[in-house]
């Protein structure tokens, strides 16, 4: 170099390293006012406060109402809902509250059912099917008034002495338990302290009570007047909770209707201290529910009840850890409501929020820099800020799940599935199921290096997740007009002869009732389309996200949607109709058993039922298509674009909430959290951040349900129990035949089959009385989750996407191909744009002579 340029590039580097080495200035911020909310010791900034009486910001979307261009929409969950869902998946507990008396008669006082001497303690949820080796008869259509319900006890220990928590020969005494023989392997626990919290009592050759010893006890007990006396007045106590407990939820779900239906600020109080007043009601029972001795209840039905209605999650904490419980959860969602960024290449337009301007670039914008600035600035500036709050979650999630009597917060996050082996149980499914998702991964890479090139994506590596037409990449299906298989096959659209043929939003709830009406299940009655909205109304605003209403009154169900009319809310329609199918069918159970067999099985029924209804043959039945597509390109684009949104979902799914049980249970250190993430990512989608991250970074916080803390594995759990549901109506109606090509399926339509409507009525209506598995066993004769079905219904694409491999050579799977996250970033230099992270270089300067002009410019500087 002449020495005119060697000191002109030395003074530059040396400006940089003076202005221009920290990427983002660590500025001291000014200490905002400090305010009290009434309770010691927990003080609140203004904008606390003003969370705390917003709703928008106290419950995130869909109550979003702060007028700067998100509207109602502005819940990411909206991509996971796909057709809607129930008021019940939208609920979120948890307040500061006092905690009144419940206006109960004590029946605790001097029965054997009383357990004061244990108030600290929480009995385990065990929940199992029954000893088949025990006179047990348990029907889950029974009511619980019914006075002859589960009143066979021929199994029953008892003992006439009455003093359990005293008497040392009391054999549900933890400390000496007769029954606890060390000669049966199978027994290994009898007493509180000493059971696994998720071994089953009531499977063969495990019964809660030890079988060697106490047969004859069993029968005394049985026997026993007083003990019969106990167990009347508690079957008492579960109806007038359960009658009372129906009237509080029809008072709360009135109030957020009213809201819903009618934004405004008075209903929006109403429905916030409603809601508060339900909660607090529940708190109560709950803990009158704990003091009950469980041990020395036989009736497994009753047993269940009484479990599932002392359940209240976060809200069984102690007030001052609740409040801070919820502080947290309002900090993160006020910064997720708040956060924009300036616009690309314009940096005085910056005020873009995450709907509808970034959810639109990142579905329609094909430019490399633009979509990555976007993805970049949007997971900077949101989750960036709640990293500390999300912190402070996780120590109090291990309180969470103290007060809920699980071993630690990972293990409380899948306590929904009854099951101990849960998550390993999912990444069985997911192998299942990973075959398929590579080769769909790899035709998908090579199709986006075609686009945007061979420099920025590699043949064998993980996919950058910005191009995928998502911010976090869980759905590809906007990248389609890239992606889609054959270009020349338009994908079947009815949306035109919807309109010609005078298709109103009445008319299509009229065809979903005949569709279920046709399976042998119920009709609705004239009082749901009373109730129910289906326009939007001219008069007040409504918040229009569809979602579908149970009052808790075994009659009154209702639908809140603003249909259009196109394909895609003919769909939505049925999926709605699903689920007041699935409250008109578990209608007879108590109030406490009136919901899904998991947090899947709604969304999974009324996904299953969208399966069938989207099929061209349902269409042709419908008179909106006119002629049967049967030509292989229009089924391969067909599957493929059901593929690249349920198949590319679920691997986001599940690294999203298996992460969360890392970090909660004390597997992943909260100091390397986001990178464990994005190893997560690697691990289960092929997917990677377009640019090199640390630990100054929270990405996940960008998330919707992160800072809400709402459970995510419910979707990968749904996503594949609607493919168990749809084979086995499919199986039953003929219309599946599996190796017979003129019945894939895929082409499967269960309309006007009663052989599948009363395989999806028994499953129904045993609501969550049994537990999850038993449901499947005795429904679909599949004791557990399975991808197999899914397997089949994508054969056909995974079979196409085989043979393009082969054709093109396409490597199938991918390799780390450098690191995607860094502990820390010393210096901005680290900061890879590209889609190679080990291949960064300026081009003018070779690497080696660039470190020689550092080191020289901060000895001079």
């Amino acid at each position: 170099w002449k020495s005119k340029n060697m000191w002109h590039s030395l003074l530059i580097i040396c400006v940089l390293q003076q202005n221009l080495a920290v990427p983002q200035l660590n500025l001291p911020t000014p200490q905002p006012e400090i305010y009290y909310n009434g309770s010691p010791n927990i003080a609140t900034t203004p904008a606390q406060l003003r969370a705390d009486r917003d709703r928008s910001q106290r419950y995130g979307p869909p109550y979003s109402e702060d007028g700067a261009g998100r509207g109602s929409s502005s819940d990411d969950g909206l991509d996971d809902f796909r057709y809607g869902q129930t008021y019940d998946e939208r609920m979120r507990l948890g307040y500061n509250y006092p905690t009144p008396r419940l206006n109960f008669t004590d029946r605790s006082d001097d029965s054997p059912f009383s357990n004061d001497g244990q108030r600290h303690r929480y009995s385990n949820h065990n929940y199992g099917p029954s000893s088949s080796s025990t006179d047990r008869n348990f029907n889950s259509d029974n009511d619980l008034n019914n006075q002859n319900n589960n009143a066979r006890y021929s199994d029953v220990p008892f003992n006439n002495q009455f003093n359990y928590n005293n008497n040392p020969n009391n054999p549900f005494n933890g400390g000496n338990n007769q029954f606890n023989n060390n000669n049966n392997p199978n027994v290994e626990f009898v007493g509180i302290n000493n059971r696994n919290r998720f071994e089953n009592p009531y499977l063969n050759n495990q019964d809660r009570f030890n079988l060697n010893q106490g047969q004859l006890d069993r029968q005394r007990y049985q026997q026993d007047r007083r003990y019969q006396q106990e167990l009347e007045k508690l079957r008492n106590l579960l109806v007038e909770t359960d009658q009372k407990g129906s009237l509080e939820c029809t008072a709360n779900v009135a109030a957020q209707w009213n809201f819903e239906t009618n934004v405004n600020d008075y209903t929006q109080t109403e429905a916030l201290n409603a809601q508060q007043r339900y909660v607090e009601y529940q708190r109560i029972v709950a803990e009158q529910s704990k003091h009950i001795n469980k041990d020395l209840i036989f009736d497994r039905r009753l047993y269940r009840q009484l479990m599932l209605q002392s359940e209240v999650g976060p809200n069984a904490l102690p007030l001052d850890v609740l409040d801070r419980y919820n502080r947290l959860l309002n900090e993160m969602l006020f910064l997720y409501n708040g956060a924009s960024i300036c616009a690309y290449q314009q940096p005085f337009q910056c005020d873009l929020h995450y709907v509808p301007q970034l959810k639109d670039i990142m579905a329609k914008s094909r430019d490399w820099d633009e979509l990555q600035h976007t993805w970049v600035e949007y997971h900077r500036k949101v989750g960036r800020g709640m990293r500390d709050s999300y912190e402070q979650l996780i120590d109090v999630m291990q309180e969470v799940a103290y007060v809920n009597n699980v071993t630690n917060g990972g293990e409380y996050w899948y306590l929904a599935y009854e099951s101990g082996n849960f998550r390993q149980d999912m990444d069985i499914v997911w192998e299942q199921i990973r075959p398929l998702y590579e080769s769909l991964h790899s035709y998908v890479r090579r199709k986006l290096r075609d686009y945007y090139g061979p420099d920025r994506i590699s043949r064998i590596a993980p996919i950058p997740s910005h191009i995928l037409g998502n911010m976090y990449g869980q759905s590809w299906s906007n990248a389609l007009d890239i992606l889609i298989p054959y270009p020349g096959r338009k994908l079947i659209d009815v949306t035109p002869r919807m309109v010609e043929q005078g298709y109103t939003p009445l008319l299509m709830f009229q065809l979903a009732e005949e569709f279920f009406t046709s399976i042998n299940m119920s009709a609705v009655g004239p009082e749901f389309y009373r109730n129910s909205i289906f326009e939007q109304p001219l008069d007040r605003r409504v918040l229009c996200e569809p979602s579908a209403w149970d009052f808790c009154s075994r009659h009154d169900f209702r639908v809140k949607i603003c249909t259009d009319i196109n394909q895609r809310s003919l769909i939505s329609v049925h999926h709605e109709m699903a689920h007041i199918q699935y409250f008109l069918q578990y209608r007879h159970l108590p109030k406490v058993f009136r919901n899904g067999a998991n947090p899947a099985f709604h969304q999974a029924v009324g996904d299953a039922i969208g399966l069938s209804v989207s099929t061209p043959k349902h269409l042709q039945t419908l008179g909106l298509l006119q002629r049967s597509l049967d030509e292989s390109s229009y089924d391969i684009n067909y599957l493929f674009t059901m593929a690249i949104d349920k198949v590319a979902f679920l691997p986001f799914a599940l690294s999203l909430d298996n992460w969360r049980y890392d970090v909660f249970s004390g597997n992943a250190n909260k100091r390397v959290m986001n990178c464990h993430y994005w190893n997560l990512r690697e691990k289960y989608s092929g997917i990677k951040p377009p640019v090199l991250r640390s630990e100054m970074d929270f990405d996940l916080g960008a998330k919707y349900h992160i800072p809400a803390n709402i459970p995510y594995i419910k979707y990968f759990f749904s996503t594949v129990l609607q493919f168990q549901i749809y084979r086995r109506m499919c199986l039953q109606a003929g219309q599946y035949v599996p190796n017979d090509p003129r019945k894939p399926l895929h082409k499967c339509d269960i309309y006007r089959q009663p052989a599948a409507g009363n395989i999806l009525k028994q499953l129904m209506a045993k609501g969550a009385s049994q537990p999850w598995q038993e449901v499947l066993e005795e429904t679909l004769g599949e004791g557990r989750l399975d991808g197999s079905a899914l397997r089949e219904y994508f054969a056909p694409l995974e079979e196409w996407l085989r043979q393009e491999a082969l054709r093109t050579n396409e490597y199938v799977g991918w390799n780390y191909d450098g690191d995607y996250c860094k502990r820390s970033i010393e210096t901005a230099g680290l900061q890879v744009f590209g889609g190679y992270y080990n291949a960064a270089t300026l081009p003018a300067i070779n690497s080696l002579l660039l470190l020689l002009l550092l080191l020289i410019s901060s000895w001079l500087c």
